[in-house]
């Protein structure tokens, strides 16, 4: 691997975590403001405002835990070519970081809320037919839900072989 192809890979990586990072923003985002406006119109009791509550800080705290020392500044030009496969594992490393704490402060609010949301619904719906008429919103939930871990262990491994490379050149090179 010649150091442009390094340079290169680095930057690209780079870039492709922080687009990571700003994307995962979102998801905290909605579940915040989802069930901040559940709590305000759904009367089902302090409990279940404290589970939409509790939402909301697993939330908000896991952004801080997920980004936290993950934000360097702008990769300089020379990174790659002055420090070599160091700069390029980093990079791997980091995006292996991100991807394995998503699933916990990302993903876990947005199971927590909506379990919130739907078992109170089905619960009181059951006998009038309303577990029908939620079905296609439980499958597209369900679909969405391993559709985020199919790709989420696709990338995890990705990132893995990128580190067996990393670690198959370095022995190469002594």
């Amino acid at each position: 691997m010649t150091v442009e192809k390094i340079r290169q890979k680095t930057q690209e990586l780079h870039t492709k975590t922080r687009r990571a990072l700003l994307r995962g923003m979102t998801t905290p985002l909605l579940v915040a403001g989802m069930a901040g406006w559940l709590i305000t119109q759904i009367h089902g009791g302090p409990a279940l405002r404290a589970v939409f509550a509790f939402a909301i800080a697993w939330s908000l705290a896991g952004q801080y835990f997920l980004n936290r020392g993950m934000w360097s500044g702008t990769l300089p030009g020379n990174a790659a070519a002055s420090t070599g496969l160091q700069s390029y594992r980093i990079e791997v490393e980091r995006r292996r970081y991100l991807s394995g704490r998503f699933l916990l402060w990302s993903l876990g609010p947005v199971v927590l809320a909506v379990a919130a949301f739907t078992l109170p619904i089905l619960s009181l719906g059951i006998g009038n037919g309303m577990l029908r008429n939620t079905i296609p919103f439980l499958a597209v939930l369900t679909v969405w839900i391993v559709a985020v871990f199919v790709i989420r262990m696709r990338d995890r491994r990705e990132l893995q072989r990128e580190i067996d490379d990393l670690i198959n050149i370095e022995k190469a090179n002594g």
